[in-house]
Parts: structure tokens; sequence; C-alpha cells
């Protein structure tokens, strides 16, 4: 079993990450046998690269590999988190080094620029100051996980789709067709994790290792992924 896990710093692992504290996808990951976990996460990345990422991933295994082999898991990050196209046009790197940027989700290729709101830089103060609005966060995201699902859903791939926080989607004409659109049977029974963890967080507010263990433990394991 191949587990191909994406999302946001919430589900940042080693492989991401040298040093970094063991994450939900290690413990779904430990608790299957002869399972090989592949992470995709990124620390700030938005839904459009989880979604990226998710199909480059996923496309590249079913290469060499029947479906039925694989096991997709998707933490969903905020909807006013954003990426353009930088090829050419390196643009300014955030101020925390911590996050690779510009980045990407294929080996060698490091195209895309992270746009978040709090980040003072050149591109991300004139995208929010001009550009973004909540709404048309919420409409893209609906759009990533919408196109992700038909793709797995068409290649017959299981997997199972969380965020790290509730998402708040109000109801709006532009919103309401692609929510009923989205398969919600294929997400946990959680408003987020960051709601279900109560709490119980490490450095800035991001769940401790022991939160991630029991996650895995008390609610991915129980929702039955492995006999989807």
């Amino acid at each position: 079993m191949i587990l191909i896990t994406s999302g946001c710093s919430f589900s940042m692992t080693s492989q991401n990450q040298p040093g970094h504290f063991a994450t939900w996808p290690n413990y779904l990951n430990d608790s299957i046998k002869g399972s090989k976990l592949i992470s995709k996460a990124m620390g700030s990345q938005g839904n459009g690269l989880i979604s990226k990422s998710i199909i480059y991933e996923v496309s590249e295994q079913l290469k060499t590999r029947p479906a039925s082999d694989l096991l997709v898991g998707i933490m969903w990050s905020g909807s006013d988190r954003h990426e353009i196209w930088a090829e050419g046009r390196l643009l300014e790197p955030k101020a925390d080094s911590s996050v690779e940027n510009p980045t990407g989700f294929i080996k060698n290729e490091k195209n895309w620029q992270i746009l978040n709101p709090w980040w003072e830089n050149e591109k991300s103060f004139v995208y929010y100051t001009h550009f973004h609005q909540s709404m048309g966060g919420h409409i893209q995201t609906l759009e990533h996980m919408l196109r992700t699902q038909w793709f797995l859903d068409k290649n017959n791939v299981k997997y199972f789709m969380t965020t790290f926080k509730d998402l708040n989607i109000l109801p709006h004409p532009e919103i309401d067709y692609l929510k009923d659109l989205i398969d919600w049977s294929k997400f946990l029974p959680v408003p987020g994790m960051y709601e279900w963890c109560k709490g119980d967080y490490s450095d800035a507010d991001h769940p401790t290792t022991e939160s991630h263990e029991r996650f895995v433990k008390e609610v991915i394991i129980p929702f039955g992924t492995l006999d989807r």
C-alpha cells in the first residue's frame, strides 16, 4: 500500500522538513501493515497546490501500480491561501525561511509563488489589497476539492478528506451548487483538526504530536477509510 498525503503545516512530516515531529500521516502509515508514505505537504500552501500535488503524485504512481495499491489522505488548507506561476520572474521569498518560496510539487521544479494575507512581501500585499475576497477564496477551494474528487473517483483510488480548520463557508448562489456536487461522505466527521484538538496545541497553534496520534486512532481509523 502506498499512502499519499497532502496538506499544509498540519500535515508536514520529516519527508518535507528534516527533524519534523510525527504527524497524522506518520501515525496512519504506521497503522497500515507494509505501507509506504509519500507526503506532499508544505507549510502555508493553499488548496490549489494541495490539489495539484495529489493529482500529480497519484498520476505518477498509477503508471506502475494498480489503483488498489493506493490510499490518499488530504487535509485541506485555508481558503485565503493562494499561489501564482512564477517561471522566469522569480518573486521575492517569504521572510520566514522555513517555507521555500517559490516552490513546487515536482522534483527540481520550483515555479509556484505562495501568497498569504499576513506575509509582508510585495506580491502578497498587491494580491490581498486589490484582488482577494473571501467569497472568491471559498469558490476556488470548493473547485479544488471537486476537481480532486472527480480525478480520484475516475481512477478508483480510495481516499478521505478533511480540513485543518473549519472553513466556515457560508451559503451563496455561487457556492451552493458547488457544495451540492462535492461528495461530503468522503470527509471525516469533524469541522477541522484544529477544532477537534480543543486547545491541545504546541507552538503557533499547531496540534501536538500526541494530538495527531489520537486523531488517527479516534477519527481517521474509525472512519473506515481502508474499507472504502
